[in-house]
């Protein structure tokens, strides 16, 4: 097994377990809600039969037995469906380019042109003919002042019934790029305002309806303790607080409603228990705080390593390949179907012949990638290839060509402005 199949595995490995973890953490947090809900309902029902307890509660409490957390999630989750849905169908479906070019561009095949050294011309790959040709600034209605060389523009191609693609529009890439991000801000800051609303009138409804049942447990815990309940009615014999209280309520209820109307916090311990709510926020904020920083510094720690490996391992490749070029290593030959680092420069120049190609080598630790394309700006190349034998780097490491094709996603400038070698004419 290779090495990287092996970080594959661990790679998998650690994501289910964070998946179990946060599938236990939301497990519990759901079951402490329940447990709380079921608390507040065990109480409030049997709360409201005492005799002589104030209108208002009873009022209070009648209105809290209403309410039931799981209607209203799916409600929250109904009204929230509803309210994506129209706002991605709605104002996701208005194209922001229709106004600029009065063509609806979202969804048309994008390609990027490049502006040529002479600053009145530019290349790009044409979707029908499947290699980069040139146009004139003037042909697609754009100045030549406006640009120089070097400049990206994006152009826009529709399928006609033909089946051949036609030119619809152009658009300088940066501008393209604002437009899109305000787009897509607008359309995010829309999203969550309609979460962060829903989940905002989610509690302030459930506040609304349950926020007594806080009070009231303080009042109970006071009750519990100033009155010896948990004497009678421990722990020790299967008692949490509201079944205390009841069983204590129970055996006299006119006497609970009297003593239990005279137990209220004073202004200490309100403060005290304010007091210990803060230090729990500030305590799990210091906690979230102290999480962040250190996975920052993991991933900061991680990012320099790797960066570091890549180097060194790209390092490694390209003094192979360098070998090869000087012809001090031979490839494997026509017989093998794998390839070492001679074989990959045949390649490279088998793909342009009688001309001298630039090349971009791109290493990870699970690939080597040789880009190439040379002056005629003819076509942007690419090989990946995998180690089945060896590591990446090592010299006797062979490779399987994984990808072969002609990329439309980059230029022959991309490659040009920013190439690792020339492979000379032999």
């Amino acid at each position: 097994m290779t090495e990287s199949l092996r970080s594959m595995k661990r790679e998998k490995a650690g994501k289910s377990e964070r998946g179990n973890k946060m599938q236990l953490a939301t497990s519990m947090n759901i079951g402490k809600v329940m447990d709380e809900e079921a608390k507040r309902e065990r109480f409030a029902s049997w709360y409201i039969t005492l005799p002589g307890i104030p209108e208002y509660e009873k009022e209070m409490i009648e209105k809290s037995l209403k309410y039931n957390v799981w209607k209203e999630l799916i409600t929250l989750f109904v009204i929230y469906m509803i309210l994506s849905l129209t706002w991605f169908f709605g104002a996701g479906l208005y194209d922001p380019f229709q106004s600029i070019t009065g063509y609806k561009l979202t969804g048309k095949k994008n390609v990027i042109a490049v502006v040529q050294e002479d600053g009145q011309s530019l290349r790009l790959k044409d979707p029908n003919k499947g290699e980069h040709v040139q146009y004139t600034l003037a042909e697609l209605g754009m100045d030549p002042v406006k640009y120089s060389y070097g400049n990206r523009l994006q152009t826009y191609w529709e399928k006609e019934t033909d089946g051949e693609y036609h030119f619809l529009a152009i658009l300088p890439e940066k501008q393209v790029s604002k437009i899109e991000g305000l787009y897509y801000g607008v359309i995010g800051v829309g999203y969550f305002t309609i979460l962060i609303g829903g989940i905002s009138v989610f509690f302030i409804r459930r506040k609304r309806y349950t926020g007594w049942f806080l009070r009231f447990y303080d009042r109970m815990e006071k009750f519990y303790s100033e009155y010896d309940v948990w004497r009678k009615y421990s722990v020790e014999k299967g008692y949490d607080t509201i079944d205390a209280i009841i069983a204590y309520g129970n055996e006299n209820p006119i006497y609970f409603v009297n003593e239990f109307s005279n137990i209220h916090l004073t202004k200490e311990e309100v403060k005290k228990k304010k007091s210990k709510l803060a230090m729990v926020w500030l305590t799990s904020i210091a906690v979230m705080a102290g999480i962040i920083l250190v996975i920052s510094l993991y991933v900061n720690i991680t990012s320099a390593i790797e960066c570091r490996q890549n180097e060194a391992r790209t390092a490694a490749v390209l003094e192979k390949l360098q070998n090869a070029i000087d012809e001090k290593t031979t490839g494997l030959g026509d017989k093998s179907e794998y390839y070492n680092y001679a074989d990959m420069i045949d390649r490279a120049r088998d793909t342009f012949p009688e001309e001298d190609i630039y090349y971009k080598l791109q290493t990870t630790e699970d690939y080597v990638t040789i880009i190439v394309t040379t002056k005629k700006k003819q076509n942007v190349c690419f090989d990946r290839y995998v180690p089945v034998q060896g590591s990446i780097g090592d010299e006797d490491t062979e490779y399987k060509l994984e990808i072969a094709m002609v990329s439309d996603a980059m230029q022959p400038d991309d490659i040009l402005h920013n190439y690792t070698g020339i492979l000379k004419i032999k």
